[in-house]
Formats: structure tokens, sequence, C-alpha cells
């Protein structure tokens, strides 16, 4: 008998043909099932960056504007109580205008915004302006206006040439003005000097509290990577404006405001001039576009927040 070796044989090339069929719908179908949760997972990691695009700009921008206005030294803001000096002039965007009355100010489609620097600003987007009073102050120990120093027992961050807000009991006011030079006394007490001599109504003022000025301005603009990303303008060290990136894929902002004894929220172009101050509330949409893929559809979400505010600007 021969062996079973010599009896056995190969495939026929139909044989050929069936299996690899078989087998290449077998793949196909493998290749469409990696393809589809390859794009699932896309899909999910573009969702949870919007997501997390979206809270992120929410958060900072609410608390910016539920701020607006507050100071360290707990005086009513829009009352006469604030006085700009030279160097920190009322016109200046980081100011809040004239006594603080412009801590807040909305820009329909950002429209004479001042403060987005050199970053290109999107068209159509509404931009914001909200200023306060640095709440973490520190306490002035001995102060000798018009120009001498104030003692100050930390400095809280500060630095020369900052914007600072100033508190007294001098008839409840409190001034803003730029700090001069820094510097130690001893190992427990700092000097921050006035960048110039107080005039007027505040040249007798004597410093009682310290605090940065905080003022941030909103807007979207192009991030310089073929996106948009929503941006954050601020004041920052020795008195330089600023701008930074704070959210990507923000491609638009709408904000419409409230004013009492109203019951419709309206954009900012039909705020009177004379009337910021007495806004109670605002409302906030963010459109978010994430475009991972130039071959795919871009993810479109829009996500709002109702914003009341914490201080009362009259």
């Amino acid at each position: 008998m021969r062996p079973a070796l010599f009896i056995q044989r190969g495939l026929t090339l139909i044989e050929m043909m069936v299996s690899m069929t078989l087998g290449l719908i077998v793949v196909g179908g493998v290749l469409g099932i990696f393809a589809a949760n390859s794009e699932t997972r896309r899909q999910m990691d573009d969702l949870s960056r919007i997501q997390e695009n979206a809270r992120v700009a929410i958060q900072l921008i609410s608390r910016s504007m539920r701020e607006a206005g507050g100071n360290p030294c707990g005086i009513p803001p829009g009352t006469g109580l604030i006085h700009n000096t030279g160097e920190a002039p009322t016109s200046a965007w980081w100011s809040g205008g004239t006594d603080f009355t412009s801590a807040l100010i909305g820009y329909t489609n950002g429209t004479g915004f001042p403060a987005n620097g050199s970053v290109a600003m999107v068209p159509n987007s509404d931009a914001i302006i909200a200023v306060s009073g640095n709440s973490s102050s520190t306490t002035v120990i001995n102060d000798t206006p018009p120009n001498g120093a104030m003692i100050i027992p930390t400095n809280k961050g500060l630095a020369d040439g900052d914007i600072l807000f100033g508190c007294s009991t001098y008839s409840g006011r409190g001034v803003v003005f730029q700090a001069g030079a820094i510097t130690a006394v001893n190992e427990d007490t700092l000097s921050v000097s006035r960048a110039s001599s107080f005039a007027g109504e505040v040249a007798h003022m004597e410093a009682t509290a310290l605090g940065k000025v905080s003022a941030e301005g909103w807007f979207v603009g192009d991030n310089g990577r073929g996106g948009t990303s929503l941006f954050r303008a601020f004041i920052g060290n020795y008195g330089r404006p600023g701008q930074e990136e704070i959210a990507p894929d923000v491609s638009a902002m709408r904000v419409t405001y409230l004013l009492p004894n109203t019951n419709q929220y309206v954009p900012a172009n039909q705020i009177p001039a004379g009337s910021w101050p007495n806004v109670t509330a605002a409302h906030v949409d963010l459109t978010i576009t994430r475009i991972q893929n130039p071959a795919a559809s871009p993810i479109t979400r829009t996500v709002g927040l109702t914003i009341k505010f914490r201080n009362r600007f009259k």
C-alpha cells in the first residue's frame, strides 16, 4: 500500500479562489468594524474636547463677569468713590472708566473692542470687558501721602509698575494708581512707592489696604494655527496689557444683557451708554467647532450660561 503522504492532493484553483474570496470578505468586515470604531472614537474624543473647552471658557468668563465692579475695600462701585490718577487714565481699556462705572461693558460683534492687541478678532462675535479691584489685598501698615511710600507686610505678588487699587478711610474713598519701586524695608515689610505723587482730591489720602486691579477682556480671535480660540486680554505686571489664548476651537461668542424692570435680554448695542452700571444679568452663548480631520465634517456645539451679577454698579 502506498503511504498516505503520496496520495494527498493540493487545493484546486477554484478552491483557492473560493478560500481567498471568503478570506477577503472576513478581512473586509474586520477592517470596516475597525474603521467604524476609529471614527466613533474620534467623535467621542472631539466631543470630550468640546466639553472640556466649554467648561473652562464658561467658568472663567462667568467668574470674571460676576466679580466686575468689586473691590477689596467694600466700596460700592460707580458712586464716585474711585479716583484714577494720571498714570492710570480712565481712557485705558483696563481702567473701568470713570469711578469704575464701566466695570462691565459689552461690544456687539466686537465693534470698538479696544483690548485685542495684535490678535485678529473673529468678525460678528461679541466681546466683553470686566474690571474689578483684586480681592486679594494686603494691609498698609503706614503711609505718608502725597508722595511717600506705603509700608506693607507682604507684597501679595505685587511688582514695580503694577496698577493698584488703594483703599482708605479718607471719606470712604479708594484710588486706582500705578506702583513705583517696591523694595524690602526689612525681612518682614516692604515699601511700595507711588509712580507719581497723589494730587487733587486724593492728595492727602492715606492708603489702608492695597490690591491689584484685575481687568479682563474676552473675545474670539485667530489662534494662528488655522483655527479660532477664546482669548483673554489682561493688565499684567508692570501695568502692561497682554493677551493669552484660553480655549481652542471657540468660533463665536454671543452675549446679551438684562436691565432692571425688563424681561428680555438685549445685545450690547441696545444698552444705553449710561446704563451699564444698572445691568443685572447676562447670558453668554459660546459656539465651539472641532475640526480634527479636514476631510471629515466638523462637530459644532453651542453652550450657554445665564450669569447673575454679584456686584451692583450703582
